[in-house]
């Protein structure tokens, strides 16, 4: 009894680390977001449309977001999955058409939370497991 409930226990507490690192933002569920995050999804059309480097500073921010998302995230290798950053930016855009009010640090979030359940959560070429990676790394060369 003593032991199920100390499992019971560690289950709980493991839960709730998972749930504070998902929700890590303040208690009125706020966040600060620098960059062209903060810019409404109307103003990412208007420079999608223009193209040039305003373009590209949306393009680097959400790069810099998807690797902070693949680093932080539980499991996850490659939030895209299967997609390409083609495929994100074309879901974006359609988003950001539905809602212009919506930062983009917000639809970028919302698509994450789609992408998830798709994501890669293993490097390529370690599918079979990390003792073939390291016993690769391990061998000496060939003469």
């Amino acid at each position: 009894m003593k032991q199920s409930l100390f499992q019971l226990s560690k289950i709980l507490l493991g839960g709730f680390l998972c749930v504070s690192a998902v929700m890590a933002r303040d208690m009125d569920g706020q966040y600060a977001v620098f960059g062209v995050g903060g810019e409404d999804c109307a103003t990412y059309l208007v420079s999608r449309d223009r193209a040039g480097e305003v373009e590209r500073r949306y393009h680097h921010w959400l790069a810099g977001y998807l690797s902070a998302v693949n680093n932080a995230g539980a499991s996850t290798y490659n939030i895209l999955g299967a997609k390409s950053m083609a495929d994100i930016l074309d879901w974006l855009e359609g988003y950001c058409a539905v809602n212009p009010n919506s930062n983009f640090a917000n639809a970028v979030a919302d698509m994450v939370g789609i992408l998830y359940a798709d994501r890669h959560n293993i490097a390529p070429g370690k599918e079979d497991g990390w003792n073939k990676v390291v016993n690769q790394a391990s061998s000496p060369p060939a003469p």
